[in-house]
């Protein structure tokens, strides 16, 4: 029996409330360039984060995960950190050296994407535990340069490292997809 909540093609379709906190985190990036109160950017990096812990996690318990989603979280992911880390740089408290580290893995990963589409492939779009991680310490990278910003240079490293896992993770795992393989057949993202 199929689940009335999916589109006849078993695809949960757009309009979910995991692909709506996914989105969210569109308008909160903007939002880091329209303050520069602390607790304000503090409570904008909370619900950005909150909402990309959240939108997988409800799109399998409402069993809504769909390949728009799949797409979705990484991108509002993006460009969140991305609008972020930018919103740090007039300031100085993050120089460009810096800022590139931060979103090495961001850079590889929307290269491939794109080279990948214009050669007419299809990589599946999940997540894998190096871009979690460095998700993870991107945003611990926000809340130094909030906090601590004399600081930043550890995040820096580490999401630097964690960036370099995460790309050779990403590489190995399409390197070992079987020549020919349709890889958007492949099993999707969360949310």
């Amino acid at each position: 029996m199929q689940d009335s909540r999916l589109e006849p093609n078993g695809d949960a379709g757009f309009l979910t409330a995991a692909n709506f906190l996914s989105l969210v985190r569109i308008p909160l990036g903007i939002a880091f360039l329209a303050t520069d109160d602390p607790v304000s950017i503090a409570a904008i990096v909370a619900i950005g984060a909150a909402t990309d812990l959240l939108d997988g996690l409800i799109a399998r318990l409402t069993n809504t995960q769909s390949e728009i989603g799949a797409l979705l979280d990484p991108l509002c992911d993006r460009v969140f950190v991305f609008l972020g880390l930018v919103s740090f740089l007039p300031s100085g408290a993050l120089d460009w050296a810096g800022f590139v580290i931060l979103v090495l893995r961001d850079i590889f990963t929307g290269g491939v994407f794109v080279v990948t589409r214009l050669a007419g492939q299809h990589l599946p779009f999940h997540s894998r535990q190096g871009g979690r991680i460095t998700t993870a310490l991107q945003v611990v990278a926000l809340f130094t340069l909030i906090f601590a910003p004399d600081y930043i240079n550890v995040p820096i490293l580490l999401v630097g490292t964690a960036s370099v896992y995460a790309i050779l993770d990403y590489g190995t795992a399409g390197l070992q997809l079987p020549p020919g393989t349709d890889a958007s057949a492949q099993p999707g993202g969360t949310g």
